[in-house]
């Protein structure tokens, strides 16, 4: 069977998960892939485990498989275009192969192990459109996450506040409680999804064809939050759908790279916040929404331990205004002409 997808696994730091992240993509019942595994300036073993788990595996070789290692950390968006820029170039491969090949782009996160029909449910919406409606297109679409003891959901489609704080839909929830009816069916088809504000970047499938008309990832989330928020975003204003597949599922252990909750968190994390509401909302909308709901948070429910991470987003934002206005009139262009041409 023939390459369509390439799979990219950006990692940092990665040691304790990789391997286990890796035999899950073998024992995947979908095998068209090209997986290349991009390293983001590891300081420990990351590539050594890389490295051995590739020696020893019968499926991996130089026809569908590469390492990347980075000799500085450029971020994860910046890496995942890294990447496809090369599949653009033809240069994952020695064999030289047509760049339209690849249809599908598939993002894991390194610290996420896949169910064995993952793969096949997260681009199945892509090749399936249950609603044999144009106007209901995917665009992403993303899994159900569960606890790495497949206990408890993590993630199932994600969505925000007038002031771009993110939460899960259903995080929390008992895993045996998950009901198949609550999530969207079109007769006949045997296809279940659910629409969402936006998927996470662990477990995320677009087309590649998407991807590039975009102009990839934006890397101005750096080192890493909210990129694939601003996607999914550009992917609604041109009436594509992101959708969530209760069928591809995953179990994850959260935050292998940046501890969740912890002041470099809570620094990334507001800073690509407040840099996502600039760059998406209206000029109106970010003073009649964001600002509002931002001011109400601030003094209802926000954490003191966050106070040095939104003073340090704040000004870093205000600093960085005009780049913002400028990556802001970009996507409008590349938007309006995707839309109209």
């Amino acid at each position: 069977m023939e390459i369509n997808t390439l799979i990219i696994v950006v990692t940092f730091n990665s040691e304790a998960f990789i391997e286990k992240c890796l035999g899950s993509i073998m024992s995947s019942r979908f095998n068209r892939w090209f997986l290349v595994v991009l390293d983001n300036n590891s300081k420990d073993l990351t590539i050594n485990k890389v490295n051995q788990f590739v020696s020893s595996s019968k499926k991996l070789n130089s026809a569908n498989f590469k390492l990347i290692k980075l000799n500085k950390n450029i971020g994860f968006a910046a890496a995942v275009n890294h990447v496809v820029h090369l599949q653009n170039q033809r240069n994952l491969t020695s064999r030289p192969e047509p760049a339209t090949q690849i249809e599908y782009l598939i993002l894991l996160n390194p610290d996420l192990y896949l169910e064995e029909t993952a793969l096949n449910n997260l681009i199945m919406p892509f090749e399936k459109n249950p609603y044999k409606d144009s106007k209901r297109n995917a665009g992403a679409v993303g899994g159900i996450i569960f606890d790495y003891a497949g206990k408890s959901i993590q993630h199932a489609g994600g969505n925000f506040k007038d002031n771009f704080l993110t939460f899960h839909s259903r995080q929390g929830e008992v895993a045996s409680d998950m009901a198949i009816p609550y999530w969207t069916h079109s007769k006949g088809s045997g296809v279940f999804l659910e629409e969402a504000q936006y998927v996470t970047g662990a477990l995320f499938a677009t087309k590649l064809e998407y991807f590039r008309s975009l102009g990839g990832f934006d890397p101005g989330y750096k080192p890493l939050y909210f990129e694939e928020l601003d996607y999914c975003l550009k992917l609604k204003k041109l009436s594509l759908k992101i959708f969530v597949s209760p069928n591809s599922t995953a179990r994850h252990f959260e935050g292998g790279s940046v501890e969740k909750f912890s002041s470099k968190f809570y620094k990334y994390y507001h800073k690509n916040r407040i840099r996502c509401a600039i760059i998406n909302y209206s000029f109106r909308d970010f003073f009649m929404l964001f600002t509002r709901e931002e001011l109400r948070w601030f003094k209802t429910a926000a954490a003191k331990e966050q106070n040095r991470a939104l003073l340090y987003a704040y000004f870093y934002n205000l600093l960085f205004l005009a780049c913002n206005l400028i990556v802001k009139i970009r996507n409008y262009l590349i938007i309006s002409k995707l839309i109209f041409f």
